[in-house]
């Protein structure tokens, strides 16, 4: 590259309009020296000195513009260079290339109009994958994720805390597959840690044990294998930024709930990196001082007596 940018700029110095104008000067400056008064002299000098080296400036600046101009488009080159080592996202790059241009050839500006504002929005999703942020809105697809983070070989410790609002908590179909997983994963040898977070209507403070609406859901979770602690909400008052409804998959990923007041989605965020989880786990251990262990709880219970 250096080699290239010495021989640009020897050419500029051999250039027409550079050549021209130095000998046209010097024609001036002899014609000067020749009949001309010293201060004349000088002056033209100095007028000359000044608009050669102003000349010579700018075409080192033309030099380096050409120069970016090159870079800008091996940058633009190597994208595709290093998609192709990945065939999926290749393909899916060329498909877009594609249609892109296809649009292009329909010039028809409302239709162009209407692509830039899709197309923002899918450049800003990609964006935000880019980033390792995933966002599902009003769709169970998420679960689809949920799960393939579940069975991967590398996530060998989940650490889920449910927010139970609702006795309809996980209990549609969507809702038991995604616990089957989880016993699956359970009975592989993946240590799985839930918190649950209940409502007061649902785990009355007079009673020791959560109330029969969700009980089953909970004990099924216990024989299974995992290890459940309870909290009752409002315990949690004064510390509301812990009501969430999240899973920590190892130390790959961290995934957010938000549901409607009848337990359906309303989005699934999902954070692929490790800031992400290491602020999750610090809210995990603060979770885990206001926990109950339900194992405790069922020692207590009469009916185990």
């Amino acid at each position: 590259m250096s080699r290239e940018r010495n021989q640009s700029r020897r050419s500029v110095l051999l250039s027409f309009r550079f050549l021209g104008t130095a000998v046209l000067g010097s024609l001036i400056m002899a014609l000067v020296a020749a009949f001309g008064p010293l201060s004349s002299q000088l002056a033209i000098l100095g007028s000359f000195i000044s608009i050669l080296g102003g000349l010579f400036l700018s075409y080192l600046g033309q030099d380096e513009q050409r120069e970016k101009q090159r870079t800008d488009v091996l940058e633009s080159l190597s994208v595709p260079l290093f998609l192709a080592s990945d065939p999926e996202l290749y393909q899916q790059y060329q498909e877009i290339c594609r249609t892109l241009t296809a649009l292009a050839r329909k010039a028809d500006p409302i239709l162009r109009g209407i692509a830039l504002l899709k197309l923002t929005s899918v450049a800003e999703q990609i964006d935000k994958l880019a980033e390792g942020k995933v966002v599902f809105s009003l769709t169970e697809e998420w679960r689809t994720v949920y799960e393939q983070l579940l069975v991967s070989p590398d996530v060998r410790q989940y650490r889920s805390v449910a927010w139970v609002r609702t006795a309809e908590y996980w209990q549609d179909e969507p809702g038991r597959q995604s616990m089957r997983v989880n016993f699956e994963a359970a009975h592989r040898g993946v240590l799985i840690e839930r918190i649950i977070l209940i409502r007061d209507e649902l785990w009355p403070r007079e009673q020791l044990l959560p109330s029969p609406a969700i009980l089953p859901w909970i004990l099924e979770q216990h024989h299974h294998g995992l290890w459940i602690s309870l909290v009752r909400e409002s315990e949690l008052a004064r510390e509301v930024d812990l009501l969430v409804d999240m899973g920590i998959y190892g130390d790959r990923a961290v995934g957010v709930q938000e549901l409607d007041e009848r337990s359906r989605t309303l989005r699934f965020t999902l954070e692929l990196n490790g800031q992400t989880v290491r602020l999750a786990d610090a809210r995990w251990q603060r979770l885990l001082l206001y926990g109950k262990s339900l194992r405790s709880l069922l020692d207590q219970s009469p009916s185990r007596g």
